[in-house]
């Protein structure tokens, strides 16, 4: 499921930012559970602290080549670039794949939300729950393209 990976990348995300960078947690009725740092109604602000006691920097894209002058500290491991890139492609194929199946996914929830509210007799909180599965495939589709934007793949 697509929850997990998002969660996944959005933690990794935060992890590699600043310390300061608050995360939200967020459960919704269905408990499905999402992680943001945008602020939502009803989310809880969540603990995110460095794996070590001190805030290591986060490492330079392979895409900014790194000055001459910079010294790598010992505790940071350095992948060469060649691997790195290997690394990058490899996210960016499965944020690519994720996006495609949430964009099917997606037609397939408008598509069951239109079958729905054709249907009469269907309960309104049915057609809300549709319609609150649609707006989650889309804003799973936006953070995908983002994501996608951040590791320099596009779409």
């Amino acid at each position: 499921m697509l929850r997990p990976l998002l969660a996944s990348l959005l933690l990794c995300s935060a992890a590699s930012a600043a310390s300061a960078a608050t995360i939200y947690k967020h459960v919704d009725k269905d408990g499905h559970v999402t992680f943001t740092n945008v602020p939502m109604r009803g989310a809880r602000a969540v603990l995110v602290t460095p794996a070590s006691d001190e805030a290591a920097p986060s490492p330079p894209r392979a895409s900014s080549p790194r000055p001459a002058s910079a010294a790598v500290p010992a505790h940071i491991p350095s992948v060469d670039s060649g691997t790195q890139r290997q690394r990058d492609e490899g996210r960016r194929r499965i944020l690519q794949t994720e996006l495609d199946n949430e964009q099917r996914a997606l037609g397939e929830a408008r598509q069951t939300l239109q079958d729905a509210s054709k249907k009469a007799g269907t309960p309104p909180a049915q057609l809300q729950r549709l319609r609150d599965a649609v707006t989650d495939r889309e804003r799973n589709i936006a953070a995908l393209k983002q994501e996608l934007g951040n590791a320099g793949g596009g779409n």
